[in-house]
């Protein structure tokens, strides 16, 4: 009889234990009262690390905290747990890829997003330590992030704030969150329109950095993301029909030297070569042109003497240039879309890496004529943002406000 008692004895204490560890996996965070005051603490405190409290719907945590937390396990306890784990992921997710993320007019390149490991993140930091801890981590594993994050606060504690000013800290703060999350394991190329300047991004380190021009307002260059795939080596440059319509066609209407001049050829419908001396030049106009201008490779070709083509509908691409002295200036906002590169050469064999060995014998410098133009494959994965922040930041990591150009 007593065996007997102490079986049963030892089935309660094992049943006990067993749901109680039942309930602590199911209720990660019901089962964790600081964790979910925490969470909700720091939801209402979102402005303060550039998020909006409006993003996350959680009255239901303010009435649940106000209850006795032993009532927390009783009728709907796996309802609000999953309500509370959603918006947790949510929240953890925003400080990782930011919210609202960089808008672009064409998605070329789509960035993987490890909403996986920002799940593993949480339940880490919930068992083991404090969500708060993991608040900190993500928001200082940027230097931009962290830097933008002290401004924003500093404004926001102004006897005399500026509102744009703090709508544009928290709108580039989340877009730096974005670009920290995906430029990891990548060889990154990011143009950044206002400040007129092209980073290339190992990971969290900058490999190199030159000036671009960029286009007019007139006709702006758009924001996108690609991929880079090929380098052609001594272009051809095929004229825009609006360029060659608008800008070289009266130019050899007057006078057709312009033409020999510009070293041109004139290509047909059938992309053959039409003698022009035989054209009735008079007789075009922007309605009737059934020709295409295709200008020569050499130290005269306006795209230098490398192109970086990537698929993209605006049929822009990175080159080098034939008007250096434009770099010169701090208003870089010449080109009619495309982006002008102060050092094609550097970037090239960054691109190819190991590949380089065709961009060794290659001088910027002429004279150069007629050469054949080649392509050559990046091998690497090379993806290409060409994004508009108002914000970007100098040699030093110190944060630079930017002009409005396309305004």
């Amino acid at each position: 009889m007593v065996n007997y008692r102490n079986f049963l004895c030892f089935l309660w204490i094992f049943v006990s234990l067993t749901l109680g560890l039942k309930a602590q996996a199911e209720y990660n965070w019901l089962s964790r009262p600081h964790a979910v005051k925490s969470l909700d603490s720091l939801l209402h405190q979102a402005p303060r690390i550039a998020l909006k409290t409006e993003f996350y719907p959680h009255g239901f945590l303010d009435s649940l905290l106000q209850s006795p937390t032993k009532s927390w396990l009783q009728t709907d306890s796996l309802v609000i747990e999953k309500k509370i784990q959603n918006l947790a992921q949510a929240f953890f997710e925003d400080l990782s890829f930011g919210n609202p993320r960089p808008a672009f007019k064409f998605q070329g390149y789509v960035f993987e997003l490890r909403k996986n490991e920002v799940s593993m993140l949480v339940d880490s930091y919930l068992k083991k330590q404090s969500i708060v801890n993991l608040v900190n981590h993500l928001n200082n594993s940027s230097s931009e992030v962290r830097s933008l994050l002290s401004i924003l606060q500093s404004s926001q504690d102004s006897l005399v704030p500026n509102p744009s000013k703090i709508a544009q800290l928290t709108l580039s703060a989340n877009h730096y969150r974005w670009l920290h999350h995906i430029r990891k394991n990548v060889l990154l190329t990011v143009v950044n329109i206002p400040a007129a300047q092209l980073k290339v991004y190992q990971g969290n380190q900058v490999a190199l950095k030159m000036k671009v021009v960029l286009g007019r307002p007139a006709r702006p260059t758009r924001v996108l993301t690609a991929q880079i795939k090929n380098l052609i080596i001594n272009p051809n440059w095929y004229v825009p029909r609006s360029i060659a319509t608008e800008e070289l066609l009266p130019e050899i209407q007057k006078n057709i030297r312009y033409f020999y001049a510009s070293h041109l050829d004139l290509l047909d419908k059938n992309n053959q070569v039409v003698d022009a001396k035989t054209v009735d030049w008079k007789a075009l106009s922007k309605n009737y042109f059934p020709y295409t201008f295709r200008q020569k490779t050499g130290v005269w070709n306006t795209l230098g003497i490398l192109k970086i083509p990537f698929d993209n509908p605006y049929r822009l691409y990175l080159h080098d240039t034939s008007e250096k002295k434009l770099f010169a200036s701090s208003n870089r906002f010449y080109s009619h879309g495309c982006i002008r590169l102060e050092d094609p050469i550097r970037y090239g064999k960054l691109l190819l890496g190991p590949n380089s060995r065709a961009m060794d014998t290659l001088k910027i410098e002429g004279p150069y004529y007629n050469i054949p133009s080649k392509w050559i494959k990046v091998s690497k994965v090379a993806p290409l943002i060409i994004w508009y922040n108002l914000i970007d930041f100098d040699e030093k990591g110190e944060v630079v406000y930017l002009e409005n150009i396309y305004k």
